[in-house]
């Protein structure tokens, strides 16, 4: 009984520090934000949706998992913790398989790595940690993965499994994989003016790429050390970006498909990414509250709106290859219900119950 006790002790002492996050800033001044259209009725109506279709093993659908999974723990609703538990049974059971070899397939990792962090299970950490270390398995010269094909995706691919990893573990190694690659990435495909571009054949600034690179900052962030060295590079990066997509975003308070084409339709699988980046830089501090608070209370509303009853996002861009063509950008189609969108909206939305929590 004793040494059942002590390992019970030990596991809720392993997730305790595998939650660990950097200090929220703290709202002294009575600050507060109000959104007509509340996060948690938007995310629950996803949630629903997601929980009734076939799980698989496709990036954009375990992005969807992940962020069920983060909603679900912002709202204290386990229920959704199960679904996502049955979801991912038949790839731990071995009727299904996950791949692996490919920045794509390895971020399969992020959804079994939070099921860890939310139950203790260790079969999930086994399956996370198999692909976070498979991706540097082969090394480059400059310590990325071999994976790496400088497309700004690659910045959420890898850098949010890595990190995931880290929280899940406390490794050290898998924090400083996932902090050079997202500053090397920046040096490479980020602008003066803050944006991204697809790749760096590809000179356009593509909502949903952009919408990657925010999110994957904002997800190491989340846990690097002020005294990490990559951590100022990072930060100022994040809010260059920051301030550039805050001038960007449209009268209605959604982004567009090409960000710095008006003219190109509203699209809400990189405005959900940028809310998500955005409002977690309030909640944390590195924003300042009166200059981003407006922007994201009319883009949550805005997004909000996109989401049909069904809980089947609008809007959403199909997935898109890097090409040398404007045209090839503007004439995406739009899609309902697509998982790319479905992930960002339920990101948002955690980020929003949080902030709400905070700033009310």
């Amino acid at each position: 009984m004793k040494k059942q006790l002590i390992s019970g002790l030990l596991i809720v002492l392993a997730l305790s520090v595998s939650f660990s996050r950097t200090v929220k800033a703290q709202n002294s001044n009575n600050q507060n934000i109000q959104v007509k259209t509340d996060p948690v009725e938007i995310g629950k109506r996803i949630t629903d949706h997601v929980a009734k279709k076939k799980s698989y093993r496709f990036y954009a659908m375990v992005c969807t998992y992940y962020g069920s999974l983060i909603f679900g723990d912002a709202t204290g609703d386990s229920e959704i913790t199960r679904q996502m538990e049955k979801g991912i049974e038949p790839y731990v059971n071995g009727k299904r398989n996950h791949r692996k070899g490919h920045v794509d397939y390895n971020v399969f990792g992020i959804w079994p790595f939070e099921l860890y962090r939310q139950t203790g299970n260790e079969k999930y950490l086994q399956i996370g940690k198999e692909l976070a270390d498979d991706e540097y398995k082969n090394v480059r010269e400059d310590g990325l993965t071999s994976y790496s094909r400088f497309w700004v995706d690659d910045m959420y691919m890898v850098g949010s499994l890595q990190v995931q990893a880290y929280k899940s573990t406390q490794e050290q190694k898998y924090l400083d994989r996932a902090a050079l690659l997202l500053k090397i990435y920046c040096d490479s495909l980020q602008r003066e003016n803050g944006l991204f571009y697809h790749r760096k054949d590809a000179p356009f600034f593509w909502g949903r790429g952009n919408g990657w690179a925010a999110a994957s900052l904002t997800e190491v962030l989340l846990v690097l050390p002020k005294t990490h060295e990559h951590y100022l590079p990072l930060l100022k990066a994040y809010q260059k970006m920051m301030l550039t997509l805050k001038n960007f975003q449209g009268e209605d308070g959604m982004w567009h498909q090409l960000i710095d084409y008006p003219e190109s339709y509203a699209e809400t699988s990189s405005s959900g990414m940028f809310l998500y980046a955005m409002a977690s830089g309030i909640d944390m501090g590195w924003l300042p509250f009166d200059e981003y608070k407006d922007n994201v209370t009319k883009g949550w509303d805005a997004l909000a709106g996109y989401v049909n009853k069904k809980g089947k996002t609008k809007n959403v861009c199909i997935a898109t290859n890097a090409k040398n063509s404007e045209k090839h950008y503007l004439k995406r189609w739009k899609l309902t219900g697509d998982y790319h969108g479905q992930a960002a909206v339920l990101w948002a939305a955690t980020a929003m119950v949080e902030l709400l929590d905070n700033y009310n």
